[in-house]
């Protein structure tokens, strides 16, 4: 794994609807840092994971998969922790096992970069990408569409939510030609 992975690109201001995909006037530019988590910054990552899921992870889940075969990945702008990615590693696959941005970082790129570095990693190693998406984060899917996923299939009333449960897709992308 590399130690880091830094790009630069430039920030828009929070979209007006999140999820819908506006929008506003371009900031000035956001350097993101998407490099391993330090020991100090899983409880970062875990806040932020209670935050983002209806039904979180226990704190012991969550720290079980910071440890291998398990990765945690940080996305920070400047200093300032924004968002992380859990990855799983097994043999020659890979599973995106969770990915969040603190609110007011999303529209910024940091999910992106997020993909980017974990896709670039395993692009060396593994034959495959595995994740599963709610069928309702469109803004999600989108993203993993334009980097290459597919969709596999779909499980209905997966994910329970305030109103019963949603179903999840199941996405893959296929790293080398020999997989597909």
């Amino acid at each position: 794994m590399r130690s880091f992975y830094r790009v630069t690109q430039v920030a828009w201001g929070q979209p007006k609807n999140v999820g819908s995909g506006s929008r506003c006037a371009a900031k000035s530019p956001v350097s993101i840092v998407v490099r391993p988590a330090t020991p100090d910054e899983v409880h970062q990552a875990y806040q932020l994971h209670c935050e983002a899921v209806f039904r979180p992870w226990s704190k012991t889940t969550f720290e079980d998969c910071t440890t291998p075969p398990y990765e945690l990945l940080v996305a920070e702008s400047g200093e300032t922790f924004i968002g992380y990615a859990v990855v799983l590693k097994v043999a020659d696959e890979a599973t995106l096992m969770d990915i969040a941005v603190l609110p007011q970082a999303r529209g910024q790129g940091a999910g992106q970069k997020l993909l980017e570095a974990l896709l670039s990693d395993c692009n060396h190693s593994m034959a495959s990408v595995w994740l599963e998406v709610r069928s309702g984060n469109l803004v999600a899917q989108r993203l993993y569409h334009r980097h290459g996923f597919v969709v596999q299939e779909v499980r209905k009333g997966y994910y329970p939510c305030a109103d019963g449960t949603e179903d999840a897709v199941i996405m893959v992308k296929w790293l080398n030609k020999e997989s597909t």
